[in-house]
């Protein structure tokens, strides 16, 4: 009857040791290629962001307009960013970049989010340079107060902080995607030395012979390579043998 054989905690340490090499190589190799990629091929993205404020006109008034109002503009908010992520929208950025870019690649650069619990967005404009994002953000800011008051006679939007020009670009992340790389070579050469390890039914130590079925060990032959044999040690073997049988 064949026994299991179980896999101890020795076991898992010592194909680790083992195979450590092997997973360090290829997480290396994957970490290499992932740097050269993403610093020389994947390219660059800078983002250039304006922050805009609602106000409303009630404000002033009382300290229960004053809620009325602030309570108006935070629920606005999300209402603006919806109007403004319309084809309307895009197309009369465009009208005012001379139309450099269609409306549905203004969109595709042009990202908003609100901060929460306060009358306060920012429009996110990524871009392939860092003066085309930061003219495209002038042009988000100078066209989004006037659709705005189109719509909503009661609010307006002011701007909190004009764009800047990016100093750096915001993708590709090359330290992320070289540390991701090698924790992925890492793993994925991990799972490889011990699938293999598990696959090989090959007896490599004399301990195993003993998990196995408890026999005793006799006798062992010796792992003899000729890369540790010196060129004197065979005449000098012979030598003796020849002295020895006089």
């Amino acid at each position: 009857m064949e026994k299991e054989i179980e896999f101890s905690i020795k076991d898992i340490f010592k194909t680790f040791t083992h195979g450590l090499w092997i997973m360090l190589t290829v997480a290396v190799v994957f970490a290499i290629v992932t740097f050269g990629y993403s610093k020389f091929f994947i390219p660059k993205t800078y983002t250039s962001h304006v922050k805009l404020y609602v106000e409303t006109s009630k404000k002033g008034e009382s300290s229960y307009n004053d809620l009325s109002s602030y309570n108006l503009a935070t629920n606005l908010v999300n209402t603006y960013i919806e109007m403004l992520q319309t084809n309307n929208f895009y197309e009369k950025v465009a009208s005012n970049l001379d139309n450099k870019y269609t409306p549905s690649q203004i969109g595709s650069m042009v990202k908003f989010s609100n901060e929460s619990e306060t009358e306060v967005f920012t429009a996110s404009i990524a871009a392939k340079s860092p003066t085309e994002a930061k003219i495209i953000a002038d042009s988000v800011a100078n066209v989004a107060p006037s659709v705005i008051s189109a719509l909503e006679d009661s609010a307006t939007l002011k701007i909190v902080d004009n764009a800047t020009i990016p100093a750096y670009p915001t993708s590709p992340n090359v330290t992320k995607n070289t540390l991701l790389a090698f924790a992925l070579g890492f793993i994925l050469a991990l799972i490889y030395v011990f699938v293999k390890e598990a696959l090989d039914i090959k007896i490599k130590y004399n301990q195993d012979m003993l998990e196995i079925e408890n026999i005793p060990i006799l006798a062992a032959v010796p792992d003899f390579s000729l890369s540790s044999i010196k060129p004197g040690d065979i005449n000098t073997n012979i030598d003796t043998n020849e002295s020895e049988g006089k």
